[in-house]
Order: structure tokens, then C-alpha cells, then sequence
């Protein structure tokens, strides 16, 4: 890529005369470029930017607490899509990366990542195809819950002529996909254990209903009660001479206990690397906020009232309203389309903002925020260092 280059991102965003240092993985389409060190407040809005430092402090906790245990972290690709970030992680000793859909694994694997978890059922014959093709180019696992989806990716693993990982999902209080009593799940490993295209690898339990609860003792408790669910299951398996490699649970929210359970070998968490709004009210995690989207104060109609060009566009809002950092001294007083309206908070008088100020603002959901950018703008100390293609953004088939 030559000089005068230039990247139009989805928010609007030209990156222009930037030489940028291409460190893609050799035969892979690039993804990450250096920024040369620009200011921060440089980059045109909305952007959704991350602090190099607080990412990879939270990267290296996560590592650090994990290697006391027995479990690894096969972290959460939902929450970044991006492969440089899953490129950090996997350097950092991750044991492999999950995939929330078949697209965003491809992306991945496009990209260099050559060990997925896919912590879903992929179901119909299109997909089916899609992932075969896929276990030709990476070791490739998938969650099942039931014989048909089973005998239907067997039957297309066997015709392609690979070999697909298959973990068995069971429910463990969460109510969402998952066999729904330990004998169905030891029914469906056995059938597993007799596929020509697939290989049983272990079971997996997602105790979501209970990472956001606030309270840690809360928390813990209702976690336990999950693990007592998937561990029975290890326990069934075992006595039936199908141990469990992979025995996978757990979010952000229940990482320090799942770390902590003997027989637990992944941890999915996701969203520690950035943390949200929605996290910052869950008791005892030791993560810091690092991704913001950075805004600029595109009206001042009245003192003390600040009208930014982010809104819903560009962060999501299904976990409530946006927030600001407390050293600004304002309140989100609401977001729309394409604005996020602030006002002084009375603290020490509140903010004095020029038109043209920049301003950045925490989301509610790190997760589906990313999903509505392109890129991501790394910086340290306030100057930008890499931008880094979010290639899995939109892949949610």
C-alpha cells in the first residue's frame, strides 16, 4: 500500500497520508496498520477507539489469575471480532479463540486464527457446507444439541473428507440452547463417539443468567449451581469411557470461580478485555474500562448543554444509556440516531466545552457496540497507534 492511502470506515472515518506498516500473517488480507502516532483527538468522529495499556493490563490479568488453575481461556470473540485482538490473546497463552457464529469464524480463520471454538449449534445445509469448508483451513469445534444436527454435520464432514470437533451443550440454568438433562447429553456424546466425520472433544454449559448478577456471594452461589449441573455430566461421561477434553463455561461476570473449579478446562469470557457500563455494576471484577467511542461536541445550544455526533448508530443501547468518564463533570441526558446529548453535572462545575471539542464516551455493551464499527483505533497516552479492521463485524451468519 502506497503513500495517499486512505480507508473510508462505516461511521465516515478517512485515514489519509499514512504509510502504514502491513503486519498481516503471510498469506492473509491485512487487517492491522500503524498510525504513526497521531493525536487522539486527531481522528474524525464517532471512532470507536481502545487504550492499548488498560487492554492488555486486562489481558494479562486474566492470565495471570488462570494460571494457578487447571483452566485455560479459550476467550470470546463476540466481544472484539477483530483478529489482531484475538492474535494478543492467543500470544498471551490463550488455548484457542470461541465464535459466537460460523461467519465470524471465518473471519478469523481468514485471518490467521487456525484453533475456533464454535460455542453454537450450526444448523441447516448451506452452513453445514460452510463449516466443512472450514475444518479443511483450521481446527474447528462446534457445539450440538441434538442426534439430527449431529448425523447432518456427519454426514457433510464425511463427504468433504474432514474431521470436525463436537462438544455436547448442555443446559445448566441458563434456558437457552443446550440438551436439557444430563442422560440426553450423555445419549448425544455417545452418539458422537460413533460419527466417522466427527470427533467428541467434551461438553460444554453457559451459566448466563448469572455473570451480570450483582452481588458476588449472588453470584457464586448461582454459578456453583450450574457447575454441579456440568461437572454431573463429566462425572456420567467418564464412567461411560467418554472423559471430557474440553469441559467450557463461564462469562466475564463467573471466570474467578469457573478458574477455580476443578474439572473446568475453558473459560469463554469475553468482555473483560473492555468492559461496559452494564460490567461496571458487577461486584468483584478486577477489569478496567479500555474502549470508548470518541465524540465531538457538535452543538452547544444552551450553558451547560452539550450536543455530541455518536448516538445509537454507532453505540448500542440495549443495556441502557451511555456514560462519560467522572473527570468530565457531565450526565448523559440522552442518546438518538446520531446524538448523544450531555449536561453539566453540577460537580465542581461541570465541564466547559468548546464546539469541536472531543469526548469520550463509555458504552452500555462493549459487545454490540463494536459490531457497529469498522475499525478500531488503538492508543496509548493519547496518541493513536494501529488501526485494526474488525473483520468479523456484520458476520452474524
Amino acid at each position: 500500500m502506497s503513500e495517499g492511502w486512505e480507508i473510508r470506515s462505516g461511521a465516515g472515518q478517512t485515514l489519509r497520508n499514512e504509510t502504514p506498516d502491513l503486519t498481516c500473517k503471510p498469506g492473509a488480507s491485512c487487517d492491522e496498520w500503524k498510525m504513526g502516532g497521531i493525536d487522539l483527538e486527531e481522528l474524525d468522529t464517532p471512532a470507536l477507539v481502545v487504550d492499548l495499556d488498560v487492554l492488555e493490563r486486562n489481558i494479562e490479568k486474566m492470565r495471570e489469575f488462570l494460571s494457578g488453575g487447571t483452566a485455560g481461556i479459550r476467550p470470546h470473540a463476540k466481544t472484539h471480532k477483530t483478529p489482531a485482538i484475538a492474535r494478543l490473546q492467543m500470544e498471551a497463552g490463550a488455548v484457542g479463540i470461541t465464535c459466537a457464529k460460523l461467519g465470524e469464524a471465518e473471519a478469523l480463520v481468514d485471518h490467521g486464527i487456525k484453533d475456533i471454538l464454535i460455542a453454537n449449534e450450526v444448523v441447516g445445509r448451506e452452513k453445514v457446507r460452510r463449516l466443512s469448508e472450514l475444518a479443511r483451513r483450521a481446527s474447528v469445534t462446534v457445539a450440538v444439541d441434538c442426534r439430527a444436527n449431529i448425523e447432518e454435520l456427519d454426514r457433510s464432514a464425511v463427504k468433504a473428507g474432514v474431521t470436525i470437533g463436537a462438544i455436547v451443550e448442555i443446559d445448566v440454568g441458563n434456558h437457552r440452547a443446550g440438551a436439557r438433562s444430563v442422560e440426553e447429553a450423555v445419549a448425544l456424546a455417545e452418539v458422537l463417539s460413533w460419527c466417522a466425520g466427527l470427533r467428541y472433544r467434551g461438553v460444554m454449559g453457559y451459566e448466563g443468567h448469572a455473570v451480570f448478577i450483582r452481588g458476588l456471594e449472588d453470584r457464586r452461589k448461582e454459578a456453583e449451581k450450574a457447575y454441579r449441573i456440568l461437572l454431573d455430566l463429566v462425572s456420567r461421561l467418564a464412567s461411560r469411557g467418554l472423559p471430557p477434553e474440553i469441559v467450557s463455561t463461564a462469562g466475564t461476570g463467573t471466570f474467578m470461580f469457573a478458574g477455580r473449579t476443578p474439572g473446568i478446562t475453558d473459560i469463554q469470557a469475553g468482555s473483560y478485555i473492555f468492559m461496559d457500563q452494564r460490567y461496571r455494576c458487577v461486584e468483584g471484577l478486577p477489569f478496567e474500562q479500555s474502549l470508548f467511542v470518541l465524540s465531538t461536541v457538535m452543538s452547544c445550544p444552551e450553558p451547560g448543554v452539550y450536543i455530541c455526533d455518536a448516538g445509537t448508530k454507532s453505540m448500542s443501547s440495549e443495556f441502557g444509556l451511555v456514560a462519560t468518564l467522572p473527570g468530565y463533570g457531565l450526565q448523559v441526558r440522552g442518546m438518538s440516531e446520531e446524538h448523544v446529548t450531555l449536561v453539566s453535572s453540577g460537580e465542581g462545575g461541570g465541564a466547559d466545552l468548546a464546539l469541536g471539542s472531543k469526548v469520550l464516551l463509555v458504552p452500555s455493551h462493549c459487545c454490540t457496540t463494536v459490531n457497529l464499527h469498522d475499525f478500531i483505533y488503538g492508543f496509548r497516552k493519547g496518541k493513536v497507534e494501529v488501526c485494526w479492521s474488525i473483520a468479523g463485524r456484520g458476520r452474524s451468519r
